[in-house]
């Protein structure tokens, strides 16, 4: 517009006014025009389709353009002199390689309107019989040349910046999309969709940080009951179901507003509102536990499950998280300590078990394991001959800060703080070390933990120190509970062939209260079973009891091994044992655990041959 306005101003007065005034006007007023619609959508972020379209408009627009511009300076050429026709020449060169410049990023445009111009300057200015003019022809077309060349050369270069762009942009939606799924992932448990251990714990603290008058929310745990013989038996694609279904029970019974979350491999947990009271949160809780009750079908067939759960309904208004999820979790272990699981509810009963727990714990970690541990013995009577075969070693704990500690106290504390496999070192030592000085005929039998067994590494541990203790393995045998086979079966079958092979002796203990199924006895090939105490002490008033000690004495028959009878307390019991095969009895009818000195008085005397025959 520039050019044109001048070229105008240098022809006006020699040529008409409408070809200086007019045509020039109206093709600026179009221009100007054109010029604010571009800049008033600067901002524009077009599809493809629409910058397509647009760059079209732009090519054909700019071959328009170049034509009436061209054909009007042309047109001025027989009005003027020498200087003017030469400027006219130069307003047609300029206006082509500015253009060509501003259009190398559009090189069909900047085509069109060098191509335009320059075959209306050739036309007009190469055999127009003036030498100058036509040199001026020859050398703008060889520029015009070099130009189209740079601009190829630079569209090309703008090409790959704008591709390179576009990749980065993908890359860096990609990089936000990545992001997005792993913030998400990060806090979603991915089988059930249920927020993870780590969103419930943040949760937990986001809530009690807004909590209305800093009363805490109400905290629940709960675990299923039964749910690893479900993998056991049906396999692992059949337990992943059952904790999809779970999750989707859960789901329906929990309010909006509330959180369930997948918290660990078969324990769930929820956060309620902190204006529920004890009794609204119970109700709930027992409803989510109810829900379990129902039967899973399953590809594998149909379990049955039930649940267990631990809530706090805190009134404290300085309580932490952690302290909640401790309560809530010393709760889950009480009711998983009943016989039927069920709802427990954090009390003050509780905060002292708890800080017992604590307690022991402490000392666990801090006291003189070695000094303070120490065996009692029971003895283990030959039903036929009433001779002390061998002694069951049971773990004692005399702390110097506690005192006396029951192993029904701190033997489930070592477990949930992984420290039970040094007692069980300990102890195994001092038990080792009492067949050193006890008669080579008599034996011992040592309790391992499921830990024990059901770690690779800590199993180990137990047979090296057999084996570096030099004593004859076969007056050594290992009771084995049946729920300690649940925590991992496959390694407490290769764990367990490892002891036989070493010539150790395993009974599986308390038999009849686990979940264990005979393939399991008779897949881990035990040496001997030992009939748990609750139905030898019904035998007297309970058939049923009766014949289910018949039945077990009958099995150990058929499978040609041993069977003990735990928890003998009349001398009529011990009749009735002997009388339907049992081969050995324990208990108090015979003897108490007995200290050190007198379990070897009693393995060295005549003793051993009369315990049995006391009434």
């Amino acid at each position: 517009m520039v050019n044109a306005a001048a070229l105008a101003w240098t022809h006006h007065g020699s040529a008409p006014q409408w070809q200086t005034l007019y045509v020039p006007g109206v093709l600026s007023l179009i221009c100007i025009v054109r010029l604010a619609k571009w800049h008033l959508r600067r901002n524009d972020r077009p599809t493809p389709e629409q910058a397509v379209r647009k760059m079209r408009g732009t090519v054909i627009l700019a071959g328009l353009f170049s034509i009436c511009f061209g054909f009007w300076g042309v047109s001025l050429y027989p009005f003027g002199d020498a200087y003017q026709q030469s400027h006219i020449a130069f307003f047609l060169s300029i206006s082509a390689i500015s253009c060509v410049f501003c259009l190398m990023n559009l090189p069909p445009a900047a085509l069109v309107t060098a191509g335009s111009v320059f075959f209306i300057l050739i036309g007009n200015f190469m055999f127009s019989g003036q030498p100058v003019f036509t040199a001026i022809s020859i050398s703008v077309c060889f520029i015009s040349l070099a130009f189209i060349h740079v601009t190829h050369s630079n569209f090309d270069n703008f090409v790959s910046i704008v591709r390179i762009s576009d990749i980065l942009e993908q890359k860096q939606k990609e990089t936000v999309q990545l992001g997005v799924m792993n913030a998400k992932h990060a806090l979603e448990d991915q089988l059930t969709g249920l927020d993870n251990r780590r969103s419930f714990f943040e949760k937990i603290d986001q809530v009690m940080k807004t909590a209305a008058g800093g009363k805490p929310p109400v905290i629940g745990l709960i675990d299923l009951d039964g749910f690893k013989p479900v993998n056991d038996v049906f396999g692992h694609a059949a337990g992943d179901s059952v904790l999809v279904e779970t999750a989707r029970r859960f789901r329906k019974i929990l309010q909006p507003g509330t959180t369930i979350a997948r918290i660990g491999g078969d324990e769930f947990g929820f956060i309620l509102p902190s204006e529920l009271d004890a009794d609204e949160a119970s109700t709930i809780a027992n409803a989510l536990c109810l829900a379990l009750k129902d039967h899973y079908e399953t590809p594998a067939g149909i379990a049955r499950l039930s649940g267990s759960c631990g809530i706090v309904v805190s009134q404290e208004r300085h309580v932490t998280a952690a302290s909640l999820i401790e309560q809530a979790d010393f709760a889950l272990y009480q009711a998983k300590s009943k016989q039927n699981g069920g709802v427990e509810i954090f009390s003050e009963q509780h905060t002292q078990l708890l800080h017992e727990r604590t307690s022991i714990e402490r000392e666990l970690r801090i006291g003189d394991l070695r000094q303070e541990f120490y065996l009692a013995f029971q003895p283990i009577v030959d039903l036929k001959t009433g001779e002390v075969v061998s002694f069951e070693a049971l773990g004692r704990w005399h702390n110097a800060t506690l005192g006396e500690i029951s192993p029904a106290a701190f033997v489930p504390i070592a477990e949930r703080c992984g420290l039970i496999n040094d007692v069980s070192l300990i102890l195994l030592r001092k038990a080792i070390d009492a067949l050193d000085e006890l008669p080579l005929d008599c034996r011992i039998s040592f309790n391992l933990s499921a830990r024990d067994i059901c770690n690779h590494i800590d199993a180990l541990k137990i047979l090296s120190l057999v084996e570096r203790s030099g004593v004859a393995t076969n007056r050594l045998e290992f009771e084995i509970t049946e729920t300690a086979l649940l925590s991992n079966f496959e390694t407490a079958e290769r764990m367990i062939s490892l002891f036989r092979a070493a010539g150790i002796k395993v009974a599986l203990d308390d038999f009849g209260t686990g979940y264990s199924s005979l393939s399991h006895v008779h897949r881990l090939a035990f040496d001997k079973l030992k009939i748990d105490r609750s139905f030898v002490q019904q035998m007297e008033n309970d058939v049923r009891c009766r014949n289910i000690v018949k039945s077990v004495v009958d099995l150990s028959a058929n499978l040609g091994i041993d069977c003990v009878a735990e928890g003998v307390e009349s001398g009529a019991i011990a009749a009735q044992l002997k009388a339907i095969g049992c081969s050995y009895g324990q208990g108090y009818h015979f003897d108490r655990p007995l200290s050190f000195q007198n379990a070897l008085s009693l393995a060295r005397s005549a003793g051993r041959q009369r315990v049995a025959l006391r009434a």
